[in-house]
């Protein structure tokens, strides 16, 4: 062997390895794909529910946190409620030993709750009686007019009244606590309520490292938060978003929580709860900042991220490896299906891998033996559809009945159609003109021959013959073959209207007899027809003959069989060729509906 050959079996080596080598990464750069994609779906899944669990775990805190300091701070209110009430016994005292009760009492009030500052009593007409005070100077009966103060008018109405915060001399937050006294003309004490001691409250909340709290009024009015600069600068809130939602959401009911992601007073993303304080109408809240919320989903990301890079590298490394094992019995499986494709439906495909892959090869073998049996199978039925009806063709190939198609004599009932006038038609015709018609005129007619399962005896230019009860045993044989031939009047009826308008003088007439016919091939070896002979086959064609346009004219024989499904009229006698006798006839002028659908149900 020379030099030459040599190289050229070298390249002819090449070109064989090259395609196998590009396989191996496709199936390794699959294979990687999808372990990837898997991971990172996981690990996006991971995420999510991190994330979830996060932030609700989080929010299940804040809400704990906001609702127990809304109930400090509305227990704080009511208790300065109550401590308020000890002082109006002196309701049923004379008015002068009432005056010097209520000294006292307000004395004792400032040193059992010291957030109360200023305390006044002011009669049923609105006079001042009495102010005591921690930062001016007491005042006995000034009788400075209350009447258009509201602490003074609401409480008179409805027995006790809150006032919204105000601030007091531009520093501290403060509220009036006004309460009606028992009694006839009974008078209103009025309360000024430092707000220091909720300063105190929301300091001690804390969430997390950074997590903080605040409280606003009914008005939005910031009235407690760690940062006291801002509640001094008397801080509006009331467009942040989280409070415009907690406002809205706060109105249907009593407390609710709810929790949101949303920017707190310097811009920064936070986690967001709230707690509705209904007496007062103020809203507690607590917040978290994200950078802190959410660190184990940041944990949880970077665990994700080693474990999709560790997964990568393993299923490229399993992707060479598997890829490299299935190329030789892949290559083989590809070689024999192209030559299966191609038509070598007799060839094996040798695959010895012991796994799925030799299991496909024996099915692929498998399938090219049905391919071979099927492709012949076809091939019969396509032969024998140009002779037989399609149903017939079918049941001829598949029966192992080997006397299906020989002569043998049976009871049938046979159907002759053909247009009427065609011959004239046809002459006068162009071709192309005649051929049109006629393939109109078949293809209307294959509709109803495939719907009632006729067999086709023969085509004779615009004539047809078919019949019922044979290869295909049916009960009903006239039956259906009388309202076949309703069907095709209907059909047939619509494509004359539509030949009337081309100019086309053209009709359709069809003839039905019943009784015992023979069957079987006639004709050569290479070509041949399944047909019937005999009496009945004629007296269906000479009926056919007798038929006028859009008539069906049927024998004693089928009326017999049909006079509960058909209305007819006579049809006359008629001294038909090859019959010693009249032959009596039957007009088809209609079916009988209820027959009809008893039929079908």
């Amino acid at each position: 062997m020379n030099d030459a050959s040599l190289g050229n079996d070298q390249k002819t080596d090449d070109r064989s390895v090259k395609p196998r080598s590009r396989l191996v990464r496709k199936y390794a750069l699959l294979i990687s794909a999808l372990v990837s994609g898997l991971l990172i779906a996981s690990g996006a899944v991971e995420i999510y529910f991190s994330y979830q669990e996060s932030k609700s775990a989080l929010l299940h805190i804040q809400k704990e946190k906001a609702v127990g300091s809304a109930a400090v701070i509305e227990r704080f209110v009511r208790e300065v409620e109550t401590q308020i009430g000890w002082t109006m016994h002196a309701d049923f005292l004379t008015p002068q030993a009432a005056l010097k009760q209520r000294r006292l009492d307000f004395h004792r009030l400032f040193r059992q709750a010291p957030e109360v500052s200023q305390i006044a009593f002011v009669d049923a007409t609105g006079q001042e009686q009495i102010l005591v005070s921690r930062y001016a100077v007491n005042v006995i009966k000034s009788g400075e007019d209350y009447t258009n103060d509201p602490n003074f008018s609401k409480a008179s109405v409805v027995g006790k009244f809150v006032s919204p915060v105000y601030f007091h001399r531009g520093s501290e937050p403060y509220l009036s606590l006004a309460l009606r006294s028992r009694g006839k003309n009974a008078g209103v004490t009025i309360a000024e309520v430092n707000l220091k001691f909720i300063w105190e409250v929301i300091s001690g909340i804390k969430v997390g490292g950074t997590g903080t709290a605040f409280v606003v009024d009914q008005n939005g009015l910031l009235i407690a938060h760690q940062d006291t600069s801002l509640v001094l600068r008397k801080t509006d809130l009331s467009t942040m978003p989280q409070v415009v939602a907690a406002r809205a959401a706060s109105l249907d009911g009593p407390v609710r929580v709810v929790g949101r992601i949303a920017t707190d007073t310097g811009g920064h993303k936070v986690l967001s709860s709230y707690a509705a304080i209904a007496s007062l109408g103020w809203l507690v809240f607590v917040k978290t900042p994200l950078s802190e919320a959410f660190v184990p989903l940041y944990d949880s990301l970077l665990r994700s991220a080693i474990l999709i890079a560790a997964g990568i590298i393993l299923s490229i490394i399993s992707g060479l490896i598997l890829a490299r094992r299935i190329v030789q019995p892949i290559a083989a499986l590809h070689h024999g299906v192209n030559r299966i494709a191609a038509g070598e439906l007799d060839h094996h495909i040798d695959v010895r891998t012991g796994d799925e892959l030799e299991q496909l090869a024996h099915e692929f073998n498998e399938m090219s033996v049905k391919l071979r049996e099927s492709y012949d199978h076809v091939e019969r039925v396509s032969a024998l559809k140009r002779y037989f009806s399609p149903h017939l063709a079918e049941q001829i190939v598949s029966s192992t009945d080997q006397q299906l198609t020989k002569s043998h004599r049976r009871e049938i009932t046979v159907i002759f159609c053909d247009l009427r006038n065609f011959t004239e038609f046809s002459s006068s015709a162009e071709p192309e003109e005649a051929m049109r018609v006629l393939e109109q005129y078949y293809i209307g007619l294959g509709v109803q021959l495939r719907r009632f399962e006729a067999t086709i005896g023969h085509f004779a230019g615009d004539g047809l013959m078919a019949f019922f009860n044979d290869p295909l045993p049916c009960d009903d044989h006239a039956t259906r073959a009388v309202r076949m031939a309703a069907a095709m009047q209907d059909d047939m009826g619509l494509l004359v209207k539509e030949w009337a308008k081309r100019g086309f003088d053209l009709g359709f007439g069809v003839g039905i007899a019943t009784g015992y016919a023979t069957l079987g091939h006639i004709g050569t070896e290479d070509q041949f027809h399944y047909t019937a002979i005999g009496s009945v086959v004629n007296l269906s064609s000479r009926l056919c003959d007798k038929a006028s346009s859009g008539e069906i004219l049927i024998s004693e024989a089928v009326y017999a069989e049909t006079e509960d499904v058909v209305d007819v009229e006579p049809g006359g006698d008629y001294a038909l060729k090859g019959f010693p006798k009249d032959v009596s006839t039957f007009r088809v002028t209609g079916l009988i509906e209820t027959a009809l659908r008893e039929e079908d149900g």
